[in-house]
């Protein structure tokens, strides 16, 4: 798998723009390296390369994903998110609770994390009730903050199939943290179940005694009165 990200770093390269490295890293507050690669370029270059990732099984998709992220640079860590988002459905399994921890907790920021919650997790939390279930207790127990805000968050494509006593519980869990992270994903999980639902939204906000980011973001689209 060495060789195979090193080849899609230099079909990168090939394609980067120097200019925009300094605003791309201050984008990212300068958590990560970049090549110089906007998301257009980067796409096509992975439909380059998708035929021959799309014959992994299981086991080679996680040797991948895992190469890409153990890259310097941020493109190649998108990369394995491209690839991952592509194929998880058909891949994913039970035992991969340690994979995706490992994703969520290292090399981590927004930009990756929320993709890979309210996709794969999303999706392993469907298929694998029961290893989501003890997988989320430890994430739950976590000092990790980045897995809490996977927890308020990995229903977000659920729409009305959203286990609201799930978010409720786990909005009641983690209101106390005051990082900017937590409360914008309590706000934006509310904010979504709102579409569909703004008066248990409402209810939820009083009775949680909501307030600061994560009201104002539960409310956006909740009507007055």
């Amino acid at each position: 798998m060495t060789t195979l990200v090193q080849e899609i770093q230099y079909a990168l390269e090939k394609v980067k723009d120097p200019s925009r490295v300094e605003q791309m890293e201050a984008y990212m507050k300068n958590h990560f390296s970049f090549i110089g690669v906007m998301s257009g370029p980067r796409k096509l270059i992975f439909q380059q390369f998708k035929p021959q990732l799309l014959r992994f099984n299981p086991e080679q998709s996680w040797e991948f994903i895992l190469e890409c992220w153990a890259s310097s640079y941020r493109e190649v860590q998108y990369i394995g998110i491209d690839y991952l988002l592509t194929c998880y459905k058909k891949n994913a399994q039970a035992s991969d609770g340690e994979h995706l921890t490992f994703i969520l907790s290292n090399q981590t920021w927004w930009d990756s994390l929320d993709l890979i919650a309210s996709h794969s997790v999303g999706h392993y939390a469907r298929q694998f009730p029961e290893a989501f279930q003890e997988l989320a207790l430890s994430w739950e127990t976590s000092t990790n903050f980045w897995l809490q805000r996977t927890l308020l968050i990995h229903q977000l494509k659920y729409k009305q199939q959203t286990n609201l006593e799930l978010l409720q519980n786990y909005i009641h869990a983690f209101k106390w943290n005051n990082e900017f992270f937590i409360q914008k994903a309590i706000g934006w999980s509310l904010r979504e179940v709102s579409k569909w639902n703004p008066d248990w939204v409402r209810v939820l906000v009083e009775s949680e005694n909501l307030s600061g980011l994560a009201k104002r973001e539960a409310m956006k689209y909740v009507p007055i009165g």
